[in-house]
């Protein structure tokens, strides 16, 4: 006795119809989020109170130093081996720049929204990071960096 199926028998046309939909949706769905958005930044969620204007520098002997970008006044040096959330943010945004093929030296923007999110701004590339996502001790690094510079871009 032989026992003969066909694909008819294992999956039902209306449920393979289904699935076929299903994954069709999923893809277009995916394909829409990815093209229709920018990477997932999200938009503040109120009018920027107070900005700052930013410039990154690499120091001598591993420093990092944050300076107003309008003023020049060094706003903090980080020395070897501190702010490491501050230098991989720094990175990733510079990395970004090279892979669009942008030019790595440019300003950041930091403003602080009536609602009170922190956003770091990249002004070569407009990519926006919420830094209160990254937690109260990470974005206090930058906070304090408003902070140093009551009065300034303001």
């Amino acid at each position: 006795m032989s026992v003969s199926t066909t694909s008819q028998d294992i999956i039902p046309s209306r449920v393979f119809a289904a699935i076929v939909a299903g994954l069709v949706g999923v893809v277009a769905l995916v394909a829409v989020m990815r093209l229709g958005s920018t990477g997932g930044e999200t938009v503040p969620a109120g009018a920027p109170q107070s900005s700052l204007d930013i410039k990154v520098e690499d120091g001598s002997a591993g420093s990092v130093i944050v300076k107003n970008a309008t003023s020049g006044q060094v706003i903090q040096v980080f020395k070897a081996g501190e702010g490491a959330f501050l230098r991989a943010t720094f990175r990733a945004l510079i990395n970004d720049r090279r892979h669009k093929g942008l030019p790595e030296q440019g300003d950041f923007r930091l403003e602080a929204d009536s609602a009170g999110q922190l956003n770091l701004i990249d002004a070569v590339t407009g990519k926006r990071l919420v830094l209160n996502a990254y937690g109260p001790d990470n974005s206090a690094v930058f906070a304090a960096f408003m902070s140093n510079q009551k009065g300034e871009g303001q």
